[in-house]
């Protein structure tokens, strides 16, 4: 199994979170991505604090979360 499956033109195939992001509406990927950058702040000073190693995690996929919403919006922008 690939774990990484380009397709013929060399592009890489949507994600779930790509997929799940490309149908929602503009204003509302604005509110998900000042909810993601608020989830990696709590996070890390969650992970200051306590030192747990649960927080790092969180704010990982909080990340991934801003960044696939940051590229539908320059995708949008472009458009």
């Amino acid at each position: 199994m690939k774990i990484f499956q380009k397709k013929k033109d060399g592009s890489q195939p949507q994600t779930k979170l790509e997929k799940r992001i490309a149908g929602i509406s503009t204003s509302d990927l604005v509110v998900w991505a000042e909810n993601a950058l608020y989830v990696i702040g709590k996070e890390l000073t969650h992970h200051m604090r306590d030192k747990n190693d649960t927080s790092l995690y969180e704010m990982e996929l909080g990340a991934e979360a801003l960044l696939a919403i940051t590229k539908e919006l320059k995708k949008r922008a472009k458009q």
